[in-house]
């Protein structure tokens, strides 16, 4: 048994023909047939039934196939994997976060012509301690609640991961994506009379009491309007919609009397922001050139609000 009776099979029970699945898989429908047919003969029972408008798995061709399929993909990624470990990668993920992708944008610039091919992964912080966990990624840079950090700390210890604190921050209410701003009267009232658009799995919406800097309580879960796990969408709704969004504090430092939003505290006290990595890995060259020049971008002008 090896993989190409598996793809060839795994092809045919998804479209349901020899000869459709031949077109998928650039082949002809006798070599379809005939490695099908070597593979029942090695399992020892028949995988498919053919009925009046084509052929259905037996009993026994859906169990099988539940498991190919499996093993297919898994194959799949391992080649494209080993494609992409042939050059020179940059492994980073990170929450979603307008600042960090213009970051990243302008930190490019000095690799362009560089061999490096840059993987640039968005996710939740779970997802993305776990990829760190797996070593799918090399760092991570994620935001950290009071809430949950003596269980972040629990797997930090458990996976050997370290992460390193690179600033803390409260939370804001945007009006407008932070990289498109505009001069704006903003008053504490305005909060309820917006509608929302947040993010899915959203952990803004689940840690404790926001208050605005007057102490007023502010609680949004009634006025959401969108969910979305699109960077693209937030940041076209922030800009034509009218919607706003509640999410960590700017990084950008703005000039007197131009703001992109409603700054707020929480009861549970400030968020931290960092990087994430594997002690069990190997951090590349160019993955240790972005975490400088984020620490520099946060350092200089553009990361003190």
């Amino acid at each position: 048994m090896d993989i190409k009776q598996l793809k060839y099979f795994v092809v045919a029970a998804d479209v349901g023909s020899f000869s459709e699945a031949a077109k998928v898989l650039y082949t002809t429908q006798s070599s379809i047939s005939k490695t099908i047919s070597s593979l029942e003969m090695e399992l020892g029972y028949s995988l498919f039934t053919r009925v009046s408008k084509g052929m259905v798995l037996t009993p026994e061709g859906v169990m099988f196939h539940k498991k190919a399929s499996s093993i297919v993909a898994e194959f799949d990624e391992l080649e494209a994997d080993s494609g992409k470990s042939r050059r020179d990668m940059v492994r980073i993920s990170a929450n979603h976060s307008s600042w960090l992708a213009n970051c990243f944008s302008d930190f490019y610039e000095s690799y362009k012509d560089s061999n490096l091919c840059f993987c640039i992964h968005a996710d939740t912080t779970s997802n993305i301690l776990k990829r760190i966990r797996l070593m799918e990624d090399e760092v991570g840079f994620i935001y950290v609640f009071p809430d949950t950090r003596l269980q972040f700390e629990y797997e930090l210890k458990k996976y050997q991961l370290s992460f390193e604190k690179l600033k803390s921050v409260d939370g804001m209410i945007y009006f407008q994506p932070d990289d498109v701003l505009q001069q704006k009267q903003i008053s504490d009232d305005i909060i309820h009379e917006l509608k929302f658009i947040q993010s899915e799995r959203d952990e803004y919406l689940r840690y404790g009491t926001w208050r605005t800097e007057n102490g007023d309580k502010v609680n949004i879960k009634d006025d959401i309007a969108v969910i979305t796990n699109s960077d693209y969408v937030m940041h076209a709704m922030l800009e034509k919609n009218s919607l706003a969004n509640l999410s960590a504090d700017s990084f950008n430092s703005f000039e007197m009397g131009i703001r992109p939003g409603i700054r707020l505290k929480n009861d549970n006290g400030e968020i931290d922001f960092g990087v994430l990595t594997s002690d069990k890995g190997k951090v590349s060259a160019g993955a240790k050139a972005f975490i400088e020049y984020i620490k520099k971008e946060l350092l200089m002008g553009k990361g003190e609000p």
